[in-house]
């Protein structure tokens, strides 16, 4: 479960690796809520949604923007590992992370500038992640290489750095100081391969305050440095980020943290200062991972992968050989990933059928499964989904692995 992040840091530093798929189906008899109150709030759902009389609710979304082109002008044409944000006027910031730089667009989808360049300097990055906003409104980026936060305005004048220790994935300031981040602490062993992966809350000095999940990990080296050995230990590295579950955080407009681990439909609520205040569980039933989950899984993450990580230089031969040693889970994890609109409500992407739609499962503020419902957005493996300024968001990648960033309208209903 851990080697797709071991990846990041020991194969080109692949900082945007994905999330695995996961799926809860329908069924079930309709039964009410079971709320435990304890020291710890714990909201269990049953299989189908439960929500009050009249309140079944679905979303209806609408694409209204796209941004990203095949060819053409290079200022709108992406490359294999993408991840976007919004600021509260509608502008758009993409990191592109093969050109080690920042894309602004307007709110109508028109470049405005690019932020950073490649390189070691104040304001230049060796890898870099999405761009996020501080209490200031300015912009912050995390660089695992360079092992800094750098900060620019919104212009994209370089304003300032923090240096931080060890590596620090998918990072965020809090809302009241603190930092909450999955931090790589590497460990000893014979091998020099092992790690120790924590996600939790951090102080302003990245001492760790609260802890949402702990894992080791020490993989093996190439059984030998012949093709077949170094294609498996390649594969190897993929079956690790292929379906499966990964920890994930996300921070809600007023600073509330979410995490989730989806070995379990399971997803934890903290207060903007770490402190742990319910849990939202739904029963479900897994979904089976087939051949077209892993036709999708090759084509969009596996052979970028193996393209950047052999410098390109890899025959397609050797790139067939890679992919036939990828050893993919019985199962999807319980869910794919979630977002929090700014009502409160969890949205939370339980299946994505490549090229069909989306199925997403809607809890309201108080942790109740209030509904469920398709939408042909075909989020990028469910990291890349929010919502702000009333709108949805969504990074896409097509059948081919060109990548679109895309505004939706939203239009909630009973049902």
């Amino acid at each position: 479960m851990l080697i797709r992040r071991i990846a990041r840091i020991f194969v080109s530093s692949l900082a945007l690796l994905l999330l695995g798929l996961g799926q809860a189906f329908l069924g079930a008899l309709a039964v009410p809520p079971n709320i435990q109150k304890a020291e710890v709030e714990v909201i269990s759902n049953p299989k189908t949604p439960v929500p009050p009389a009249g309140q079944r609710k679905r979303l209806i979304l609408k694409e209204e923007l796209s941004i990203g082109q095949k060819e053409g002008d290079e200022n709108y044409m992406f490359g294999s590992e993408v991840i976007f944000n919004t600021d509260e006027e509608g502008n758009f910031y993409v990191t592109d992370w093969d050109r080690k730089r920042i894309l602004k667009y307007d709110p109508v989808g028109n470049y405005l500038l690019t932020i950073g360049r490649q390189g070691q300097g104040p304001g230049e990055f060796q890898n870099l992640s999405v761009a996020r906003f501080d209490k200031e409104g300015n912009i912050y980026v995390t660089d695992l290489v360079s092992q800094r936060i750098s900060f620019f305005n919104r212009r994209g004048n370089f304003l300032r750095q923090i240096l931080i220790p060890d590596v620090f994935e998918d990072l965020y300031i809090g809302t009241k100081g603190g930092y909450v981040s999955s931090r790589t602490i590497p460990l000893e062993s014979a091998t020099g391969m092992a790690f120790k992966i924590v996600d939790g809350f951090y102080n302003d000095k990245f001492e760790l305050m609260t802890e949402f999940n702990s894992q080791v990990s020490a993989p093996k080296s190439p059984s030998g440095r012949d093709s077949t050995a170094m294609a498996k230990f390649t594969a190897g590295i993929l079956s690790g980020i292929a379906f499966r579950p990964t920890p994930m955080h996300s921070l809600a407009a007023d600073g509330t943290i979410y995490f989730g681990f989806p070995e379990d439909y399971s997803i934890a609520v903290f207060s903007p200062e770490g402190r742990k205040m319910k849990t939202i569980r739904r029963n479900y039933e897994p979904i089976k991972v087939n051949d077209r989950d892993k036709e999708y899984f090759a084509v969009t993450r596996a052979k970028p992968f193996v393209t950047r990580t052999g410098g390109g230089r890899r025959s397609e031969n050797e790139i067939r050989d890679i992919l036939k040693f990828i050893e993919y889970p019985a199962n999807k994890p319980a869910y794919q990933g979630f977002a929090v609109m700014e009502n409160g409500w969890l949205v939370v992407l339980v299946e994505f059928v490549a090229g069909e739609y989306s199925l997403f499962d809607i809890f309201d503020e108080n942790g109740r499964y209030i509904g469920q419902f398709k939408a042909d957005l075909p989020a990028d493996y469910g990291r890349f989904f929010f919502f702000k300024n009333g709108k949805a968001y969504a990074l896409v990648t097509d059948e081919e692995g060109y990548k679109f960033v895309k505004r939706y309208s939203i239009k909630a209903e009973d049902y």
